[in-house]
């Protein structure tokens, strides 16, 4: 931040608040970075899916022939981030959560012998779940 306008902020505050403030700027650690980073790629992701779909059922216009070749590139930089587990793992979050009839479907996991109905509703959700999984996956 430029001296001038930390300067001019603690100054407005001072007399907004009537004390003196110090303005400080906070760095964020590298694995909140990295998690800010991965929520932004899901869901901009996801997004893009989602209009396409929205385009597709309103308008007729399929775009999957010109979505196909960045979707493909954005499949390989995650298969070769993060391998083959965490890319299953993604892919059923885009495409596969929810059945054709709109039903949500689970991951189907067993611990100790039970299996266990594991549903992903977001992109917070998909990160805790990986992390759950591979305590490693972004570091």
């Amino acid at each position: 931040m430029e001296k001038e306008v930390k300067s001019n902020l603690e100054e407005g505050f001072n007399k907004l608040f009537n004390t003196s403030v110090n303005i400080k700027r906070q760095k964020k650690d590298k694995e909140l970075r990295k998690k800010t980073l991965f929520l932004s790629l899901i869901k901009q992701y996801e997004e893009s899916i989602s209009n396409s779909f929205k385009l597709f059922d309103g308008f007729g216009i399929d775009l999957k022939d010109y979505e196909d070749a960045y979707h493909q590139i954005i499949d390989k930089v995650i298969l070769l981030s993060w391998g083959p587990d965490v890319y299953e793992v993604i892919n059923y979050y885009l495409y596969d959560r929810f059945a054709m009839d709109g039903l949500p479907n689970c991951i189907i996991e067993e611990v100790e012998g039970v299996e266990q109905e594991i549903f992903i509703s977001n992109p917070e959700e998909l990160y805790n779940y990986l992390v759950n999984i591979n305590p490693n996956f972004l570091k």
